[in-house]
């Protein structure tokens, strides 16, 4: 075989080389900067909703300590009715949510604790779970009738003990907060940020390979039409 053919073998290897290292780069840049974005913008995340949780706690305790110091368990064990009828007037304006962009749900209910059992009262929502339906009693009950926080999949409750003039027990408060829609825009924000991530990438390596192409494309047409550009 001659010089020319090994030269030309060799020049045709030395590309194959060379492209299989840029594809080889630009997977792993591509790679690379999809992970970052993503722990960033998951770190951000996670650090938005716990603030945002960290206010909500602020208030449901404060709104707990409140309702436990109202809340007469001597008017839910003479006149149930009554004092429901009240106490729905009350409930609404001091769980009155002030915020314009909310990215969670509040929910209540109150339960009359008699024999070991519980009967519900008042709701805010005939639809919604509530925790201490299934919680153990003795998991919330105590014997100085402390409030007590149940953590859910994405959701927190306080479970309030309301108790009579001898200090027991009658009846139990759930003050509970649900983070679906603070989960969604999460899951929107990743989603879009990724998006214009993935897109930008490849319309990096688009405009990489045209201007890598285009030139020789140029040159090749140039000497084949006998005019040295």
């Amino acid at each position: 075989m001659s010089e020319v053919g090994y030269s030309r073998q060799g020049n045709e290897s030395d590309i194959v080389n060379r492209i299989i290292r840029a594809v080889v780069l630009i997977v792993v840049a591509l790679i690379l900067a999809v992970v970052s974005v993503s722990f960033a913008v998951h770190h951000m995340r996670l650090k938005f909703e716990e603030e945002y949780k960290g206010i909500t706690d602020s208030k449901m305790q404060t709104v707990s300590d409140v309702v436990q110091k109202c809340v007469s368990g001597d008017e839910l064990v003479n006149d149930p009715q009554g004092s429901i009828g009240k106490y729905n007037a009350v409930f609404p304006l001091l769980l009155a949510d002030t915020s314009t962009d909310s990215y969670s749900k509040e929910d209540y209910a109150l339960f009359l604790y008699t024999g070991g059992q519980l009967s519900l009262l008042t709701t805010s929502d005939e639809s919604a779970t509530f925790a201490v339906v299934d919680t153990q009693i003795s998991d919330w009950l105590s014997a100085d009738n402390s409030i007590t926080r149940i953590d859910g999949a994405n959701s927190e409750s306080m479970l309030v003990p309301v108790v009579d003039n001898t200090g027991k027990c009658v009846a139990v408060f759930e003050y509970k907060c649900s983070f679906g829609e603070l989960s969604k825009l999460g899951n929107e924000v990743e989603n879009r940020i990724l998006k214009a991530v993935i897109v930008s990438c490849a319309a990096g390596v688009v405009l990489f390979l045209i201007q890598l192409f285009i030139p020789k494309i140029i040159m090749s047409t140039g000497k084949k039409g006998g005019k040295a550009l």
